[in-house]
């Protein structure tokens, strides 16, 4: 607990301790499983679950949560009730942090997983572009997490990540830093870190790794996008020659500069970072190995993968 916080708040350190514990092998499923996703126009991944029982409802699996949210609307109808004197809990977005009560769902169902008596954030302050419910992936019981988003599937099974026939697969250590995956990346040749973050639908760099990677004082530029309404939102770009993650490489990378609060409070503000979204994720067959801790990217050998108005090659 947080000393300079009232009692019953609990701290972002804890919440992560508590998800490395909960993904430890232990907890693996002895089955496999399956669920049937979409991408939503809004560029966001969404399954099927159930509330207790009988609520139906759409939820955001997300590799980079730190904590499962579920939305006021999804609570009403599955007669979750807010405690009096909740538990607090912080939850880190790509923007500020925010705090929200923790409430107790007694069944979450996906697909076969049933999982009993889950704490979640209880969200009745932002509103989400997709749905506001979020499943962090690192409380799914099984080893292996395969993204199959040519067929909108995401395969769940406790046996190392399958062989993708007839492709080029690219094989990374992940690397933990406050329990969440990161890869190593490089843009214009430098090195960096890269979020696998599949709750997010843009890939974005932090200013360390914007200000790294330039190569000219024009490679950072400051456009200004205007809103149906008129506001204008001005928002930096860095344009670089090649984005390189394992045995693939994107030239002409254009990507937007941001700085999440989040990496700061892990340690990792001046570090160069990228928060790597479903925009150049979906390119691939993803496949986490949480037992080897290793990161698989594989694209058909015959075809490019095409993502964020670009295209990826290979060695």
């Amino acid at each position: 607990m947080k000393g300079d916080k009232e009692v019953g708040r609990a701290s972002l350190i804890s919440v992560f301790a508590a998800l490395v514990l909960a993904a430890g092998p232990a907890a693996y499923a002895s089955q496999s499983d399956q669920l049937r996703f979409d991408i939503t126009e809004t560029g966001h991944m969404v399954v099927d679950i159930a509330v207790n029982g009988d609520t139906d409802a759409l939820a955001i699996i997300d590799t980079a949560a730190t904590f499962p949210i579920i939305d006021r609307a999804t609570a009403d109808l599955a007669s979750i009730e807010l405690p009096v004197s909740p538990v607090m809990i912080d939850i880190v977005g790509l923007g500020e942090v925010r705090t929200f009560p923790v409430v107790n769902v007694g069944q979450l169902t996906l697909g076969a997983l049933e999982m009993q008596n889950v704490p979640a954030a209880y969200n009745a302050k932002i509103r989400f572009p997709s749905t506001g419910n979020v499943i962090p992936a690192s409380s799914l019981p099984y080893r292996t997490l395969d993204f199959d988003f040519r067929n909108t599937r995401l395969r769940l099974y406790d046996a190392p990540p399958r062989t993708v026939r007839g492709a080029h697969t690219g094989r990374l250590k992940i690397i933990r830093h406050g329990g969440l995956p990161f890869i190593e990346v490089s843009v214009n040749g430098l090195e960096g870190l890269a979020l696998i973050d599949t709750g997010a639908s843009i890939t974005f760099v932090n200013s360390a790794f914007a200000q790294g990677a330039a190569s000219s004082a024009r490679a950072v530029r400051t456009v200004e996008l205007i809103g149906a309404t008129g506001n204008v939102t001005p928002v930096k770009i860095l344009y670089s020659r090649r984005f390189q993650i394992s045995d693939f490489t994107v030239n002409r990378f254009n990507v937007v500069v941001s700085d999440p609060e989040f990496l700061q409070m892990l340690g990792l503000g001046e570090t160069p970072v990228m928060v790597l979204g479903l925009d150049v994720l979906k390119s691939f067959r993803v496949q986490i190995d949480r037992q080897s801790e290793e990161l698989r990217l594989s694209i058909p050998g015959n075809s490019l993968g095409r993502g964020a108005g670009m295209s990826i090659r290979t060695r």
